[in-house]
């Protein structure tokens, strides 16, 4: 075998770099807010969402799934997330209760998830969880569109905005809890 790396343990691949990409852009998403530009920050989150798909995509079809892949993908989707949520709750774009029921989900799997890791135990991705954060990813950036609009236009955004984010919020808590329930049933497996 020659000095390269291969399989799992390789780390420059075509989506780990669209992983760290994703990260990259935080700072960029946090300094267009900040600047008081809500509808070119969404425009940033909408990127950073679809290179959240993307990479999970190239990842299977090159197959070029890696332990590097693994940690940064959901490293990335949290400071999204994370960042996409503070920042319209600090900017009054997004409702402070939807953001603190967003966030207390994400702190309690994370913390369930660190636990089950810290255990050698994983857990399957639930589709009931991918389609929670499309939900979100759908009504984040369309609550900071809205704030910019004014009309008929405006006021659609919002109440489409409200919609998702009502469904992904319950989806979101729907999938943690099971995400929990799961990982109960592992432990009990190991014992």
């Amino acid at each position: 075998m020659s000095g390269r790396r291969s399989g799992r343990s390789r780390i420059l691949t075509v989506p780990n770099l669209v992983s760290f990409s994703r990260m990259l852009l935080v700072p960029v998403f946090w300094w267009v807010l900040l600047g008081g530009r809500p509808t070119p920050a969404a425009l940033i989150l909408v990127v950073m969402g679809v290179t959240d798909w993307l990479d999970g995509w190239l990842a299977r079809r090159l197959d070029q799934v890696t332990d590097l892949g693994t940690l940064l993908d959901p490293v990335g989707d949290w400071l999204m997330m994370a960042s996409a949520v503070l920042g319209g709750m600090v900017e009054m774009l997004l409702p402070v209760w939807a953001g603190t029921v967003i966030l207390s989900r994400s702190v309690v799997v994370g913390f369930w998830s660190g636990w089950m890791t810290a255990r050698r135990s994983a857990l399957d991705v639930r589709m009931s969880g991918k389609v929670a954060i499309t939900f979100l990813y759908i009504a984040i950036p369309l609550f900071y569109f809205s704030s910019d609009l004014t009309g008929l236009f405006g006021t659609v955004l919002e109440g489409i905005a409200w919609v998702a984010v009502l469904v992904g919020m319950a989806l979101y808590w729907w999938s943690g809890i099971l995400y929990i329930r799961d990982g109960l049933g592992v432990v009990r497996e190991k014992r």
